[in-house]
């Protein structure tokens, strides 16, 4: 029995080990450049054992884009419940994203929409941030940061249509995030801002430039 718990507790470290091995090499140098003997030789297991526990790439790139999304959101969820506002979210996920850029190969990006399954996840992931975005939302109205004139639902469609023309155009490998975050996002934020949100934004962006 007791070498039953060893193995399983064994395997389910192994999965997380292979997932975050995964989503390294990936954003480092492209996702059709990483094969899976490449990270079967990283971690210096079989490929045997790794198509076992997760049985093709797209699955392993699935499931590694999954975790790396819900480690994502855990943090900010957390950064949130320690009682920041609305304006200081939104800088935040801005640093930590500029942050992934600069680690990530812009293959990897261009790479992503070339696995279905993968495809599918991001489009259904986008629909759920929508309903949480607007939600977002109404919390800056709330703390009179966000204008109340705004109809989100609308913001969230644009910020998304935005997003996938610089994907598609490749702009980050043009411009950099930072760039791309003043001449538009930035922007646009104050846009949605009243009063006390632009003076907010300024001095939360004076901290971080």
């Amino acid at each position: 029995m007791q070498d039953i718990k060893e193995t399983s507790s064994y395997r389910i470290a192994l999965r997380d080990k292979i997932l975050d091995m995964a989503m390294s090499s990936f954003m480092q140098h492209g996702i059709r450049a990483v094969k899976m003997d490449d990270i079967a030789q990283q971690l210096a297991i079989s490929k045997r054992t790794l198509y076992e526990i997760y049985g093709d790439k797209e699955e392993l790139l699935y499931q590694s884009i999954r975790k790396y999304d819900q480690q994502r959101a855990a943090y900010l969820a957390h950064y949130a419940a320690e009682g920041h506002h609305v304006i200081d979210i939104i800088i935040e996920a801005y640093r930590r994203r500029v942050k992934e850029v600069h680690m990530v190969n812009p293959l990897f990006y261009e790479d992503i929409m070339k696995y279905p399954k993968v495809e599918q996840y991001i489009m259904e992931a986008h629909e759920k941030t929508r309903s949480d975005f607007y939600d977002f939302m109404q919390q800056g109205v709330k703390e009179g940061l966000l204008r109340p004139d705004i109809d989100y639902t609308i913001i969230s469609h644009l910020l998304d249509a935005i997003g996938e023309y610089v994907m598609s155009n490749q702009l980050l490998r043009r411009y950099s995030v930072e760039q791309l975050f003043a001449n538009f996002f930035l922007v646009s934020l104050r846009g949605i801002c009243t009063e006390q949100g632009v003076k907010t934004l300024d001095a939360a962006m004076a901290k971080i430039q």
